[in-house]
């Protein structure tokens, strides 16, 4: 019995610092670098990862995501709106492949008319299977993804907490692809996934993100990132209304295609 209680008392150990190990807090700003005011940024979030979910709240747009890998699902929360949905990973990657699909079953169609933009076309056609000549210097801590039609050029820390570089690539894998269903975008998450990617290769957290990219119009985006290996007490008081969010009675539980509905307008549904 003394070796049993022993053997449990360790593993709950190694859990508590392997939960610990995975907490920190990225807040980020994102800058258009063709804005007339370009340090000025068009968006903020609050990323908090904590006891194996991560959080993250875009103030401005009043939403925030749940993540729950051991659950495989993602919480949309709109306190606003008054409504919360989920989407489980499955139901996500559905939700994607038929965009592929309809992609991909389109490209010939745009390349015959007449008026066709060769620039859109190579370019959506690049986003289905994207390939980059990759450039890492490791004493800067630089990672350098170069195409004609879309490069990344990302500044970072190697991480020594893999734990933590994995839950927040994991939380950006998701992000993206749920970001690309919810909202409207010119870029498929494919995109951002080999980044990802190459992030984990490197082993790199990244602090700042310069995407440019040659579609039907151009994209100058800098996303400047601040992590925090600790969490205070703004974060905990964040977790803690969050949470409180999930279990309110008052917010209506919706489908993934109802809560685009409510919360982003029917036009926006139909552009879909």
């Amino acid at each position: 019995m003394l070796r049993v209680s022993a053997f449990t008392v360790a593993v709950v150990g190694l859990l508590a610092v392997d939960a610990v190990a995975q907490d920190f807090s990225v807040y980020t700003k994102v800058f258009d670098l063709d804005a007339k005011e370009v340090n000025v940024p068009i968006v903020r979030s609050q990323t908090v990862s904590h006891a194996g979910k991560i959080y993250d709240a875009i103030p401005a747009a009043g939403e925030v995501t749940i993540l729950e890998p051991a659950h495989r699902r993602i919480w949309i929360v709109n306190p606003g709106k008054g409504c919360i949905a989920s989407v489980d990973f499955d139901e996500l990657r559905h939700l994607l492949r038929t965009a592929e699909e309809r992609l991909a079953q389109r490209l010939p169609e745009l390349e015959r008319q007449p008026d066709a933009s060769r620039v859109v076309t190579d370019s959506l056609r690049f986003q289905l299977r994207p390939y980059f000549e990759a450039e890492f210097d490791p004493g800067k801590h630089r990672l350098r993804l170069l195409s004609k039609h879309l490069s990344y050029d990302v500044e970072g820390q190697t991480s020594d907490r893999p734990e933590a570089l994995e839950a927040y690539l994991t939380y950006a894998d998701w992000a993206c692809r749920l970001n690309y269903v919810l909202h409207p975008q010119p870029l498929f998450p494919t995109v951002r996934l080999e980044l990802n990617e190459q992030l984990r290769r490197q082993k790199l957290m990244p602090t700042r993100v310069t995407l440019r990219a040659k579609l039907d119009r151009p994209v100058n985006l800098r996303a400047e990132h601040q992590l925090a290996w600790t969490l205070d007490n703004r974060d905990r008081q964040s977790i803690s209304k969050w949470e409180t969010l999930l279990r309110d009675p008052k917010l209506q539980k919706v489908s993934l295609s109802e809560y685009q509905r409510i919360a982003l307008g029917q036009q926006v549904v139909k552009a879909r």
